[in-house]
This record gives structure tokens, sequence and C-alpha cells, in this order.
């Protein structure tokens, strides 16, 4: 789950929450594992005050994670300062997902069982 927000802003949409709690309630189907999210909280160089924006991101999605069910330990933030190289496009117009949600298994022994199950989406070559 990734998402835009508008500039200078750490403000999630209904949308954005209700994305965050489809995925979760899709890892909820996942049998006999806890649930890891990996938060990517990021900003722009172009916005106002990156440090704080990153950090308050961050925190606004850990804080409805775990509204959501997932454990505060194991939601882990990762801040990063999204550079023009990496959210430009050739014609100079702005691609940019500040918030970038992914959720994994956490199993006991490893996750080889879930490889073939069917409540684990999305199935493929990667997780076989």
């Amino acid at each position: 789950m990734e998402t835009r927000l508008p500039l200078n802003s750490t403000y999630l949409t209904n949308d954005d929450r209700l994305a965050i709690a489809n995925i979760v309630l899709e890892a909820k189907k996942w049998p006999d594992v806890d649930i890891q999210a990996v938060v990517i909280a990021g900003a722009y160089v172009g916005e106002r005050n990156v440090e704080k924006l990153k950090s308050e991101r961050g925190a606004i999605v850990s804080a409805y994670l775990v509204q959501l069910g997932i454990k505060p330990q194991h939601v882990l933030i990762e801040p990063k300062t999204l550079t023009d190289q990496m959210v430009k496009n050739e014609d100079g117009s702005l691609n940019l997902h500040q918030i970038y949600v992914e959720l994994v298994p956490l199993c006991k022994g490893g996750c080889e069982r879930l490889c073939n199950d069917p409540r684990v989406t999305p199935n493929s070559r990667a997780i076989q």
C-alpha cells in the first residue's frame, strides 16, 4: 500500500485509512502468524521541515496500525528523504508517494508452510 499526501501535510484521508485497513484484514487471514508492518515514512526534499514530516507521518501510520491490531513491537518505521532523482518523471512532474506500508508474516520456524495456502495473498513466485 502506498499513498500520496499533500505537500507539507501529515493527514491520512479516509481512503488511505481504508486501504491500510484492507491490507491488514487480508494479512489477518494468514494462519498462525504474527504480522509485521514495515512503514516507509517519507518526505520530499521540497517540503518544509522534512525531518518533522517523516517523524509525524511515521507516528500517525504506526498508531493506526496498532489501532488495527498490529503489535507495536512489530511496526518498523523507516524514515526516508525523497530526492528529485527518486520522484521526478522525465517530464519533470512529481510521482510522489510519501507513505508506503508493507505487511509480512512472522512465522515461528519459517514461513514455508504458507507458500501454497490459499489464505495468503498475493501468492507469487517470490513467496514460493
